[in-house]
């Protein structure tokens, strides 16, 4: 029994390791204040990519732990929460913001999609859904803050 529980260990790792290794998708959005990202711009630079939308409960409580967490020990990587839904209006988005206290230039409205069907392409979109790149690769996807979460991204970042 232990060497087929290693064997599916080992297997479960290789798994995740090559859907890690899989190209980052390339692409460019503005947030609530006009500014523009381009992610083909930030050479090796890190981006965590938070989607989310303005009634998601877990959401409430990532957003601004993940905003404070890497505020203060990756104050270097970008950090971009996007809202795919059309529904959520940007003065929603802006009301969203004040209410978790994060500035609005973290928010980012992709009322099409586009930038989300990059990211979720023959996968369904679950919210909240954290992923991590860096120099065009992407590094770890995340559903929500998991214990633990957090080390994962400063290690991996």
């Amino acid at each position: 029994m232990k060497p087929l529980r290693l064997l599916l260990t080992l297997l479960l790792v290789l798994v995740a390791g090559l859907a890690l290794a899989q190209p980052a998708p390339q692409f460019w959005i503005r947030n609530l204040e006009g500014q523009r990202f381009d992610s083909r711009k930030v050479g090796e630079e890190p981006i965590v990519v938070s989607f989310f939308f303005v009634n998601c409960v877990p959401c409430l409580k990532e957003i601004p732990k993940l905003h404070a967490y890497l505020s203060e020990q990756l104050p270097a990587v970008h950090l971009l929460f996007i809202d795919p839904l059309k529904e959520d209006s940007k003065q929603d988005m802006i009301g969203f913001a004040e209410r978790l206290g994060v500035p609005q230039k973290f928010f980012y409205k992709d009322g099409l999609g586009i930038v989300s069907r990059k990211f979720f392409t023959g996968v369904q979109q679950a919210f909240p859904t954290i992923v991590g790149i860096k120099g065009r690769q992407e590094l770890f996807r995340l559903s929500g803050l998991p214990e633990g979460a957090l080390d994962q991204i400063l290690e991996r970042l």
